[in-house]
């Protein structure tokens, strides 16, 4: 009996050196496949990822996340400062932990190659769980149930939905000046300018792809009673993702309404209430075809049998896809409306530029006969707009980060060499490294200069500028370089609808986007001429390939509108009282537990009239 005891305490304390070993045992067999790619690495605890996104937040909280610490340029790739640590470790390096290989991209051909090739680098397995909370989604989803998820709400964003988001855009942006407190006859002041972006984006797209029109306060029809407002919900559900997601919803029934949990708990069922109700009306709505919105397809999918799945698109799918257009939807393009704002208010040279701009295309629609703006008509015609809107992205991009794995080993070409990367290697695109990446965009890449993607008038679109111009990207960079790209040569040039060559990506050219997957998904067709059109890989604030995100016109037009409603009388400063040193020192923070870039408070603007 007591060999018995003794054995099993044996097999006990065995049982416990292995588990204290494996993580040492896994480091060392990830250390020699990190090796054997030839790649330079860097050990680190634990992989980028939502498990570095955890510690980013407790470490901060613990004040041991100084900036300029390795430990912070390790958990900021993919921030505002994200490049910093390829400066030491090269474009494309990996990270070794006990979990895993992580290979971390700022070369804009891997990107390209990485992005393109879907079949060959999917998502990870359980990729965005965190934005999971009500079903799986577009975003979180691969292979034949992402084709579903893809081939039901792509075609949403269709021309008829952009016309309907810029009289949305403009009808909100009013109700937001309007809500705004009058300092004088002649000026706006508001110091709520991040959460009333945030309204305002949420309103927007509830009104034009979910067919419900909203005022500045109304809410939607709710299918629960709720204390909560339509804002105010996806404001607390936004804070509280973290509890949502970590914990089971039957502890969260039963918590405290004024724990942390128990308002999570109740932003949760409030905006899930929310969508249930719009779901709902939308049902007793009359069929209107030709009028398809968003509720109205992802309900005709729950009908439809996939053919390949043999099965309808699921309930907790049509809520999971709800919830994901309107989180990521409302919150990306509010939070570049604000950093736009914000960076025209420190720049006024580029507001004049873009005032003059805006006067100019009221002046046209006024001696069409027009009072106001259509999409239709004058979406086209901006310049200094896209530009601007185009730098902001660039300089502040959403969400910094796009993750992939090697479902198989896979080959990769970089700087001249070939490198095979083990299978289960996650690969993270850094956007806002290749963004901030001197070799694509210049040394002056961390500068935020609009003017860098205009094409002066009278020079061609492939023209590449002297190097002495201010703010203009390196000539020989990979953004702009004809060499190496698969449309370099002239055979390759096609005629675009003004008549005029379509160059390939070079300096200078009169498109944007090139290579979409479906032309009315992308903006190509309706850039004003002289915009920049990086080459692939350069500019990712929407990704790139088959996975772009199919709102990125949607995304356009309703920035567009919002700015030229916003700056149609009016120009933007910061309030008194606010120094450009302070404002600029805010701006290069990131609100702690964001998903997605956002200010880390509100910085006070001042709205002046013009006239």
């Amino acid at each position: 009996m007591l060999s018995f005891i003794y054995g099993i305490i044996l097999a006990t304390i065995a049982y416990g050196l292995v588990q204290v070993c494996r993580p040492g045992i896994a480091l060392y067999r990830h250390l020699h496949a990190a090796r054997a790619t030839g790649l330079p690495f860097k050990v680190i605890p634990f992989p980028p990822g939502l498990f570095s996104f955890f510690a980013f937040q407790v470490l901060k909280r613990l004040g041991l996340m100084e900036p300029g610490t390795k430990l912070h340029k390790l958990l900021s790739m993919g921030r505002p400062d994200g490049y910093e640590l390829h400066e030491e470790m090269g474009d494309v390096f990996l990270t070794v932990s006990p979990m895993g290989l992580t290979m971390i991209v700022a070369d804009p051909k891997v990107a390209t190659t990485v992005n393109g090739k879907r079949g060959v680098f999917p998502k990870p397995p359980n990729t965005g769980a965190i934005i999971n909370i009500f079903g799986r989604n577009v975003i979180n989803t691969d292979g034949d149930i992402w084709r579903l998820h893809r081939r039901v709400t792509g075609p949403v964003f269709s021309e008829r939905i952009h016309s309907d988001v810029w009289r949305e855009g403009r009808r909100q942006a009013q109700f937001m000046m309007q809500s705004w407190t009058s300092t004088s006859p002649t000026s706006l002041r508001t110091s709520t300018i991040g959460g009333d972006l945030l309204r305002l984006g949420l309103n927007v797209i509830t009104g034009s792809a979910y067919a419900t029109p909203l005022t500045w306060t109304s809410n939607p029809p709710c299918a629960i009673t709720t204390e909560l407002s339509y804002r105010e919900s996806m404001e607390q559900l936004t804070a509280h993702l973290m509890p949502i997601f970590l914990t089971p919803h039957s502890a969260l029934r039963l918590a405290s309404k004024d724990s942390a949990w128990g308002r999570a708990w109740q932003a949760y069922t409030a905006f899930g209430g929310y969508m249930q109700g719009m779901l709902d009306q939308e049902k007793e709505k009359p069929a209107s075809p030709g009028e398809d919105n968003l509720l109205t397809v992802l309900l005709r999918a729950q009908t439809e049998h996939d053919e390949k799945l043999g099965r309808a698109m699921s309930e907790s799918e049509v809520m999971g896809n709800m919830f994901i257009m309107l989180f990521a939807g409302h919150e990306t393009t509010a939070n570049t409306l604000h950093y736009a704002l914000l960076s025209l208010a420190l720049n006024p040279d580029a507001q004049d530029m873009l005032l003059n701009e805006i006067d100019s295309i009221f002046e046209r629609a006024l001696k069409e006969g027009r009072t106001e703006l259509e999409y239709e008509k004058d979406f086209s015609r901006a310049r200094w707009a896209f530009a601007t809107m185009y730098e902001t992205t660039r300089v502040y991009t959403p969400t910094g980060m796009t993750n992939k794995w090697t479902a198989s080993e896979q080959a990769i070409s970089f700087d001249g060499q070939s490198y095979v990367i083990p299978q289960g290697t996650r690969i993270s695109v850094n956007g806002c490294g290749i963004h901030f990446n001197p070799k694509v965009w210049g040394e002056d890449a961390k500068v935020w200069k609009p003017s860098r993607w205009i094409v002066p008038d009278g020079e061609s679109p492939a023209f590449t500028p002297p190097a002495s111009r201010p703010g203009t990207p390196l000539s020989h960079s990979p953004a702009f370089a004809k060499q190496g790209w698969p449309w370099s040569s002239s055979s390759n040039y096609e005629k675009s609808s003004s008549g005029l060559l379509d160059a390939p990506p070079t300096p200078r050219t009169p498109s944007f986007f090139s290579g979409m997957p479906s032309p009315a998904l992308s903006i190509a067709s309706t850039t004003s001429q002289g915009i920049l059109k990086p080459a692939p890989g350069t500019f990712l604030p929407f990704s790139e390939g088959s996975r772009a995100c199919s709102g990125k016109k949607f995304a356009t037009v309703e920035f567009m509108i919002v700015v030229f409603t916003l700056l149609r009388q009016h120009r933007v400063q910061l309030a008194e009282g606010c120094t450009a040193e302070w404002a600029k020192k805010v701006m290069s923070g990131r609100k702690p537990g964001g998903i997605t870039l956002q200010p880390p408070e509100d910085i006070p603007l001042l709205f002046t009239a013009r006239c």
